[in-house]
């Protein structure tokens, strides 16, 4: 087989890898700016807010942060406490939608080079294969460095496709980890308000 063949046979799957990688970090920039998780207005009202106020703030609001207060503050629990476990149970789910995607990068970046690898492997494995064939001309020197440039491609495509995975990843699970931090202290904030 051609190793022009093989190259592009490894290539297609990282072509559909970088399409992906592309997909999920506009999908993430998208879902996760602050507005959409705690929007400022509402993050205000629930700090400084009186019970009646933040009732109507919580009430219509479609963020992550007023999903969770909807659940925990217009419910009427008997305590504080059933109000937080409230609140903790549903923000679990609520951040697990926030990590939507994160696991797709997380596969990327660990079958990107590996497809790289593999594609460049068996590209230098019909390169030296043609030099052991008995009855054909031998390849020249630069028809082998050809062929090994060829056959390093595909890995030069995996790191291509892994390395800005591998930076949305971190940058995303930051963001997420610091926008759970400051939602879980609205929380409680709110929550004591509320139900005192």
């Amino acid at each position: 087989m051609p190793s022009f063949l093989t190259d592009s046979l490894f290539m297609l799957p990282l072509l559909l890898c970088s399409v992906i990688v592309v997909a999920v970090i506009i999908h993430r920039l998208v879902s996760l700016r602050t507005e959409s998780v705690l929007p400022k207005a509402l993050t205000n009202a629930l700090i400084e807010a009186d019970a009646e106020t933040i009732s109507r703030h919580v009430e219509n609001d479609r963020s992550t942060l007023g999903r969770v207060c909807q659940q925990a503050l217009t419910k009427q629990h008997a305590t504080p406490v059933a109000a937080t476990s409230s609140a903790e149970t549903y923000a679990r789910e609520e951040i697990s939608k926030l990590q939507a995607g994160l696991t797709t990068l997380e596969v990327i970046i660990t079958i990107a080079p590996l497809l790289g690898l593999l594609g460049t492997v068996s590209g230098l494995v019909t390169v030296f294969s043609g030099l052991g064939d008995s009855g054909t001309q031998a390849p020249s020197g630069s028809g082998i460095a050809r062929g090994i440039a060829e056959a390093l491609n595909t890995t030069i495509a995996g790191l291509v496709v892994a390395v800005p995975a591998v930076i949305a990843h971190g940058f995303f699970q930051r963001k997420i980890d610091r926008l759970t931090t400051q939602m879980e202290r609205v929380l409680h904030e709110a929550i004591e308000r509320f139900y005192h």
